[in-house]
């Protein structure tokens, strides 16, 4: 077998991964800005109306890698008391193809005066899931091979789902646990995924903050994968920090499962207007050696209507 077939027969061997154990949710380092993908409790919490973007390049070099963008918006309503939010995200690796849309509702509730909420959120949407296998080029050097079992592999549907969500927020930490799927799907082999997520910010002195989050995704079939970042907020016009990310329980990412390591900065450029970028490397398992690493581009957007003395800005959660 040459080279170039190896090569397409890993790319084969990784989708089959992919979709025969599990359909695993889309992968992003920008989770602590990016809540709103996996728990509806957090839409409206802000308290401002929020529009993010997070591009992500996975695995670059790597032919038919994953590639994901998303777009979302949300907002508070009557008196921050209900949030509204949309959701679009478009997920692509080798010949198949997820494009996803939610609604997500949130209802929060005052707990303290000192600005403790717990919210209670809904999400509900549908993946127009698409996989497309003939597009697959078996053998470059022959351009007229065809193979009937991948050249009549198209499937397209529709998938719709609904999850929910629980977030508790205050000033200074916050933490949600969420199921956004629940139905699963045997069509894409999608399952139900469970997140829980959590964070914090302290004020190392007047000038600098430091904020850590922890990520945990879970899922049957699957290793759980737990994500620990920290980064530090200088004058709360920069941030710079890294990120870990392995399998529960395991400290070191080694075998099959592996894990990765980056480290991500961003600028408020005014206080509406913030950018991020991350780099992440596979450590421990067999793709690091066949890709340079993973870029990921936040951009988010608040539109500031209230006063500035009644919203709390920054806004770090």
């Amino acid at each position: 077998m040459n080279t170039i077939k190896k090569y397409i027969l890993f790319i084969v061997m990784c989708i089959s991964s992919f979709t025969g154990k599990s359909q695993q949710d889309a992968l992003f380092s920008h989770y602590m800005f990016n809540t709103q993908s996996v728990n509806p409790g957090y839409v409206g919490s802000r308290e401002v109306l929020s529009i993010l973007s997070v591009i992500r390049s996975q695995w670059v070099s790597f032919d038919g890698a994953p590639s994901t963008q998303t777009l979302s918006v949300n907002t508070p309503l009557y008196d921050d008391q209900i949030g509204f939010g949309l959701t679009l995200l478009n997920d692509k690796i080798g010949p198949i193809k997820s494009t996803i849309f939610a609604i997500d509702l949130a209802y929060h509730l005052q707990v303290t005066q000192s600005g403790h909420k717990l919210s209670f959120g809904l999400k509900g949407g549908g993946n127009a899931f698409r996989s497309d296998f003939s597009t697959l080029d078996l053998d470059p050097g022959t351009p007229d091979a065809v193979d009937l079992s991948f050249s009549r592999d198209v499937r397209s549907k529709f998938l719709p789902n609904f999850g929910f969500g629980v977030y508790y927020n205050t000033t200074k930490w916050y933490a949600g646990i969420s199921i956004p799927s629940m139905l699963e799907k045997e069509f894409n082999n999608s399952q139900r995924h469970f997140f829980a997520i959590g964070g914090a910010i302290f004020d190392v002195t007047s000038d600098i903050k430091v904020r850590p989050s922890v990520y945990l995704k879970a899922t049957k079939n699957s290793p759980a994968t737990l994500d620990f970042s920290g980064y530090a907020v200088f004058r709360d016009f920069f941030w710079v920090g890294g990120m870990f990310r392995t399998a529960l329980g395991r400290i070191i990412p080694l075998g099959k499962v592996g894990g990765g390591i980056g480290f991500m900065g961003g600028i408020n450029i005014n206080e509406n207007f913030a950018v991020g970028y991350s780099y992440d490397y596979s450590v421990g398992n067999t793709t690091f050696k066949y890709n340079g690493g993973s870029h990921e581009i936040l951009l988010r957007y608040d539109f500031i209507f209230k006063k500035k003395d009644v919203v709390k800005s920054p806004r770090y959660f």
